[in-house]
């Protein structure tokens, strides 16, 4: 799409992330229903942009459009080696969707040539396994109660 670009997130997006986090909370779902979850997922999107992993995809006025938030996954490394990234919520402005925004911006995140892993809320309405699959990912715990999927390269 000409009128959308995408970059890494820095902290100056975690606002603007963080109110289309809410618009879409409902659908992904994530609980923003008390003032309390509200600021501690505020702090955990403002750690996750500050990553250099996560995405936002802007139109040509700057807005956040679409956002993939994502990190390194420190438990699964020893010494700096065997990178995984872990993306924890994703999701995309109601009149943008349909347009290939959030593969666009998992393809950027799929190019570090990384293992990248995906849990997904059961409850999740933007078919998420279907769209993961499409991807590249595969089931990393069929029947598990909250699926999980993994992209590795190669």
């Amino acid at each position: 799409m000409a009128d959308i670009s995408y970059r890494p997130a820095g902290l100056g997006d975690a606002a603007d992330v963080f109110e289309l986090l809410q618009q879409v909370a409902g659908e992904i779902p994530v609980m923003l229903d008390t003032l309390a979850r509200e600021e501690a997922m505020y702090a955990r999107v403002r750690n996750w942009v500050r990553t250099g992993e996560s995405r936002v995809a802007a139109d040509d006025q700057g807005r956040i459009v679409g956002f993939v938030l994502a990190e390194l996954n420190q438990t699964s490394r020893f010494w700096g080696e065997h990178e995984v990234i872990d993306v924890h919520y994703a999701g995309v402005a109601a009149g943008r969707r349909g347009k290939g925004i959030f593969a666009a911006m998992m393809g950027q995140i799929l190019r570090r040539l990384v293992p990248v892993t995906v849990r997904v809320n059961p409850v999740n309405r933007f078919d998420m396994p279907r769209r993961l699959q499409r991807l590249g990912f595969r089931p990393a715990n069929p029947g598990g109660a909250e699926p999980q999927f993994l992209w590795e390269p190669g």
